[in-house]
C-alpha cells in the first residue's frame, strides 16, 4: 500500500486503485499523483487480472493502458460490473479514436492521457472527491435552505418563516429557522415570539458547541418550529463569526430535517458561509427593474466566489399578473427559470400580523399559503445534498471579492 496526500491516514484520503502491468508503468503514474498535492489520495497497486477477487471498497480506479490493450479493457468491464462501483479512470499513452470509444464502451468514466496533466487530473479526482464528500454529510443530516436578496421589500424574512411553518403543519418536519440578517432581527417579530436566548449563547466561551448548548440557544414556537434570534443588541451582531455560523448549522443538520436561514439584505462573511452550507440557495426578487438588476450582481457575486455543491435559484415574491414586468422577461434577463412563483396578498399578509397568528391560522386555503406549500412539497420530495468546504476558505474568496472590511 502506498499513501500520498496531505491527509493519508485513510480516513480523509481519496481511496485509488492504481491498475497497471509492471511496476516502472504504475511508478510514473504514482509520482505524477504525489506531485498534485490536492485532494488528498490513499493509493493501493496491482497487477490487471479479471479473474481475481477483487476490493471493491474504493472511490476511484485507475487503470492504466500500458501496451496489453486487450488484458486492460477486460479488467476495466469486469470492474465497470461491480458493486459498489467505482469511478472508472482510463489512463492511455495512445491517443487512437478507436481505442478511446473501446475504452468508454467498456465503462471508464474519465479518460487521461500520459504524461498526465495536472490540471486534468487534480479536476477530475476533485471532482470525485466533492461527491464522496457531500455523500458522507448527507448521511442522517437534514437539509439548509439559505434566502437572500440584495433589496429590501421582497419577503425574505416572511418567505423564510411561513416555509418553515409549511414544512412542520404540511408535512410534519422538523424545523428549526436562523435569523442572519443580525441588525435587523425580523423573524423574532414576524413569528412573535420574544425569545430569551439568541445566537449570542453560541459565541460564549471556547468549548466546542454541542446539542445541549444549541438547544438552550433556540426559542420554540407555538407550531413546533425553532428558532435561532439575532442578537438583542445592534451593536452584539459584530461579534458572530462566519466560523460560529458554520458549526452551528452543521451541527442543526443534525437535529433538523429543515434549517431555513434568513439572510435578510445584506452580504458578509457570515451569510457566505451559511451559503456554502446549504442544499438550497434562494435569491428572493419582484417584479422591478432595481430587483432584476440587483439579482445580476448577485449572480455575479456567487460566480467569483466558485461556491460548490449550490446553485443559486429565483423565487419570484410578491407576483401579480398582469404586471409591465413579466416572469418571462425576468426568466429571459436572468438566464435561468424561475424556481417559484409566489403571489402578492397583502391583505393576508395584514391580518397575520394583526391577529398574531400564522399564515396557516389565519388563511390555509388562500393562494399564498398554497403556493408556499408547494415550494416545501418541491424541497421534501427533491432532496439535495449539500456542500460544506471549509469556510474559512471561502471567506477568503470573500475576502478578495468584495473587499476585507476595515
Amino acid at each position: 500500500m502506498s499513501s500520498l496526500g496531505k491527509k493519508n491516514d485513510g480516513r480523509h484520503g481519496l481511496r485509488v486503485q492504481l491498475v497497471g502491468n509492471g511496476d516502472e508503468h504504475r511508478t510514473e503514474v504514482r509520482d505524477a499523483l504525489a506531485a498534485l498535492g490536492d485532494p488528498a489520495l490513499n493509493i493501493n497497486e496491482i497487477e490487471p487480472d479479471p479473474d481475481a477477487a477483487t476490493d471493491v471498497n474504493f472511490d476511484v480506479t485507475m487503470v492504466v493502458f500500458n501496451g496489453n490493450d486487450e488484458l486492460s479493457l477486460s479488467y476495466l468491464n469486469t470492474r465497470a460490473g461491480q458493486e459498489p462501483r467505482p469511478a472508472l479512470f482510463a489512463l492511455l499513452h495512445d491517443r487512437s479514436p478507436d481505442l478511446m470509444k473501446r475504452v468508454l464502451r467498456a465503462g471508464a468514466d474519465e479518460l487521461l492521457f500520459l504524461p498526465l496533466d495536472p490540471g486534468d487530473a487534480t479536476r477530475a479526482l476533485l471532482k470525485i472527491s466533492e461527491t464522496r464528500r457531500r455523500e458522507e454529510v448527507h448521511v442522517g443530516g437534514g437539509q439548509i435552505v439559505s434566502m437572500v436578496s440584495l433589496i429590501g421589500g421582497t419577503g425574505v424574512t416572511s418567505l423564510a418563516a411561513n416555509l418553515a411553518l409549511a414544512l412542520r403543519y404540511a408535512f410534519d418536519k422538523r424545523v428549526a429557522v436562523v435569523d442572519l440578517d443580525l441588525q435587523t432581527g425580523g423573524l423574532s417579530v414576524f413569528l412573535n415570539l420574544e425569545p430569551e436566548r439568541t445566537i449570542m449563547t453560541l459565541t460564549e466561551g471556547t468549548r466546542k458547541l454541542d446539542s445541549i448548548q444549541l438547544e438552550s440557544a433556540l426559542s420554540k414556537h407555538a407550531s413546533g418550529i425553532y428558532l435561532l434570534a439575532a442578537p438583542k443588541r445592534l451593536e452584539d451582531s459584530e461579534l458572530v463569526t462566519d466560523a460560529t455560523v458554520g458549526a452551528t448549522l452543521e451541527l442543526m443538520r443534525q437535529l433538523f430535517d429543515f434549517v431555513i436561514v434568513d439572510c435578510g439584505t445584506h452580504i458578509d462573511s457570515n451569510t457566505v458561509a451559511a451559503w456554502e452550507k446549504s442544499n438550497h440557495l434562494f435569491y428572493v426578487l419582484d417584479q422591478s427593474i432595481g430587483a432584476a438588476r440587483c439579482a445580476w450582481r448577485f449572480v455575479d457575486l456567487v460566480g467569483r466566489l466558485g461556491l460548490h455543491g449550490v446553485e443559486p435559484a429565483f423565487i419570484l415574491s410578491r407576483f401579480t399578473p398582469g404586471h409591465p414586468i413579466t416572469e418571462d422577461q425576468l426568466s429571459h434577463t436572468l438566464a435561468q427559470s424561475i424556481h417559484s412563483r409566489i403571489p402578492r396578498d397583502e391583505k393576508v399578509l395584514e391580518r397575520v400580523q394583526l391577529s398574531a397568528q400564522d399564515l396557516w391560522q389565519v388563511a390555509p386555503n388562500s393562494p399564498l399559503a398554497k403556493s408556499i406549500e408547494d415550494l416545501a412539497r418541491r424541497l421534501e420530495v427533491g432532496a439535495e445534498v449539500p456542500g460544506a468546504e471549509s469556510p474559512n476558505s471561502l471567506v477568503s474568496r470573500l475576502l478578495n471579492v468584495i473587499g476585507a472590511r476595515s
